[in-house]
C-alpha cells in the first residue's frame, strides 16, 4: 500500500497510529498524513503515542524523515562524522537495517545507494549482503 491521501484515509478510519509512523509504513511524508487527517476532522497525532518510553523503533520513525528519490534523512543526533545515532550505543542504520530486512544486520551496515548518510532501509547493507553482491558480480550475474 502507499502513500496517497484514500490509502491513508482508509487507515486513519480503522486504526489509531500517529503520522510519523503511518508515514514511515507507507512511504509519504508526514506532512500528508497530517493533511488527511485535519482533512477527515480527525485530532492531530504527530508522535506516537506511548506508555513511557519510546522503542528504537518509534523514535526512528520520528527522525528519519522521506526525502526525494525515495531516500530518508536523519534528523536525529550525528557523530563527527555524520553517521546517524539513535542513541550512545545505537546507530540509526542498525534500526532501519533491521526494520527493513527483518533480521540483525551481519557486520557493519553501509549505505548502498548515493545519498550520503542515508537512512533507508532498504538502502542499507550488511555483510552478507555485500558478500552476495560480490558473488554475483564474479560470476557474471547482474548486480
Amino acid at each position: 500500500m502507499r502513500g496517497s491521501w484514500e490509502n491513508i484515509a482508509r487507515v486513519l478510519e480503522r486504526e489509531v497510529v500517529s503520522d510519523a509512523e503511518l508515514a514511515y509504513r507507507l512511504g509519504c511524508t508526514r506532512a500528508l498524513v497530517s493533511r488527511v487527517r485535519a482533512d477527515l476532522r480527525l485530532d492531530p497525532m504527530p508522535l506516537p503515542v506511548s506508555s513511557g518510553r519510546l522503542t528504537d523503533e518509534q523514535r526512528y520513525m520520528i527522525a528519519a524523515v522521506l526525502t526525494a528519490g525515495g531516500h530518508r534523512r536523519w534528523t536525529g543526533r550525528v557523530t563527527r562524522d555524520g553517521v546517524p545515532l539513535l542513541d550512545a550505543r545505537t546507530t540509526a542504520n542498525r534500526i532501519a537495517f533491521r526494520l527493513a530486512h527483518g533480521r540483525e544486520p551481519e557486520g557493519q551496515v553501509r549505505v548502498g545507494c548515493r545519498m550520503r548518510h542515508c537512512v533507508e532501509g532498504s538502502h542499507l547493507t550488511d555483510r552478507l549482503i555485500r558478500e552476495d553482491r560480490q558473488a554475483l558480480a564474479e560470476a557474471g550475474g547482474v548486480r
